[in-house]
């Protein structure tokens, strides 16, 4: 699952349980160590939070539950690709807030090159740059920066 670095990002750590806003990112721009295959789920329908539009919704497993963004099928059972991706913010952009629940198994990080260019203060700004590559933690080389923290989470913990 991918996990956004917004301000007020709470660490999680490994062992934990966590239930989290989640959303469902295709699988194109996201490294192959991140992307599930083909996971069942069944697809319905929710009123979204203006008159006659709609947001989409897949669930699986009792503890999975995610957005789908620009969503172009039909309701009922299907196979989707990708990664989960918390959205702390969800529920200000949608009527329905989809839940996931799990035990994070490990933790890593997304990252890609790290365009530095200098500010007139003395630091620098980041500009990433070129494909997303799955680092694990600690690993980071200096060449590149993190754009997303992500961990690996086991939606049939109970």
């Amino acid at each position: 699952m991918l996990v956004d670095l917004e301000p007020g990002y709470e660490r999680l750590h490994e062992g934990e349980r966590i239930e989290a806003t989640t959303q469902w990112c295709r699988p194109e721009m996201l490294p192959a160590e991140v992307v599930s295959w083909d996971v069942p789920v069944h697809v319905e329908r929710v009123a979204a939070n203006r008159p006659g539009e709609y947001d989409w919704v897949a669930h699986s497993n009792g503890h999975l539950s995610a957005l789908l963004s620009g969503w172009k099928e039909s309701e009922g059972p299907t196979a989707i690709s990708g990664c989960l991706m918390y959205d702390r913010y969800l529920h200000l952009f949608h009527h329905i807030v989809p839940r996931t629940r799990g035990r994070i198994l490990r933790r890593a990080v997304i990252t890609q090159e790290a365009n530095r260019i200098p500010t007139p203060h003395g630091g620098y700004s980041v500009n990433p740059s070129g494909p997303p590559t799955f680092t694990e933690r600690g690993d980071v080389p200096s060449d590149r920066t993190v754009t997303w923290d992500c961990v690996e989470l086991d939606t049939d913990a109970e």
